[in-house]
């Protein structure tokens, strides 16, 4: 397979899980949102700023505090400028798609140019009176169409291998992401101790947005720090946890022939190792440092993916 197929295989998928995984980081600020705060205005402002801190995409040479909510909500959804918004993201996935007509079917195109149509006639005052928990649902139902018709119109080949590594990488990442904002320094959940019940609303509705609330308790388990961390972190067989999705990123891997002893592989297993038996510290410094490690252990393995398949290697000239 070419690299350019390859590559655009790999960031259509990357691409979809991303725009999904901002609809649930604006899920989760929602959810925040609606909590009473003893920590005034500040605290208020800070949770709808959570999706661009987790994501790096507060604009260069900006100051958080004069952005107001409805500027982040836009910035994390139709703003073409930011990577991370939902509109770039369908867009790059459609436009890889399109790229590709001779090995995506049209089935696979048609949910993604629906929704590029959606978001590109998306005004920021669509978002206020609850027009937002509307949007998100739309772009779950979105994401979910985008996934069934993958699987259910796609040939299990190379391209099938190269667009769920990028599945799985991405949500491995927005898992790890998720996590952390458990300790994220501008709105700590321990700001009011770990055991306050502001603490345990957060850890409520960070499992609600990962979809992992209804798994935790049919194990039995409790939504605590511990259950947050089994959930997103080290479940094997659970499809959003990291450990799981880069379990799956592993098979991708060996599908497409390559040997463990590779460097990609090693660093794969080196993350997997982290997300799986590592244990964070104790407090909200050791933990996002924690989380910070394991994603730039993912962001490792996704710079030895692209070297591995998409950056051409040239011969070295030899000496005149």
């Amino acid at each position: 397979m070419l690299c350019r197929t390859a590559s655009d295989l790999f960031w259509m998928g990357r691409s979809a899980e991303r725009a999904e995984s901002m609809a649930r980081m604006l899920d989760l600020a929602r959810r925040l949102a609606a909590l009473p705060s003893s920590h005034g205005g500040h605290a208020a402002h800070s949770v709808w700023a959570l999706p661009l801190l987790s994501t790096g995409g507060i604009p260069a040479g900006v100051a958080l505090q004069d952005l107001s909510p409805l500027d982040m909500l836009s910035r994390c959804l139709i703003d073409r400028d930011n990577p991370s918004s939902v509109l770039t993201c369908v867009q790059l996935a459609r436009d890889a798609a399109r790229n590709q007509r001779s090995v995506v079917p049209a089935e696979v195109v048609a949910p993604l140019q629906l929704m590029l149509g959606k978001l590109r006639a998306l005004k920021p005052q669509h978002l206020v009176s609850g027009g937002l928990g509307q949007v998100i649902g739309e772009i779950m139902a979105f994401t979910d169409a985008f996934r069934g018709v993958t699987i259910a119109n796609m040939m299990r080949n190379e391209a099938w291998h190269f667009l769920r590594l990028g599945n799985f990488l991405e949500r491995a990442d927005s898992a790890v992401r998720l996590w952390t904002t458990q300790a994220d320094p501008e709105f700590s959940l321990v700001r009011d101790g770990p055991d306050s019940p502001h603490a345990g609303f957060h850890r409520v509705a960070l499992l609600e947005a990962a979809s992992a609330l209804m798994p935790l308790r049919r194990l039995h388990g409790e939504p605590n720090r511990q259950g947050v961390t089994e959930m997103l972190l080290r479940r094997p067989d659970f499809p959003r946890s990291a450990s799981f999705c880069l379990g799956e990123a592993q098979s991708n891997l060996a599908a497409l022939q390559v040997d463990m002893c590779e460097p990609v592989m090693r660093q794969l297993g080196k993350a997997l190792a982290g997300v799986s038996h590592l244990e964070p510290e104790e407090g909200a410094a050791g933990m996002f440092a924690f989380g910070a490690a394991r994603q730039a252990d993912i962001s490792a393995v996704e710079a030895a993916v692209d070297e591995r398949f998409f950056v051409a290697q040239m011969p070295l000239r030899r000496a005149a």
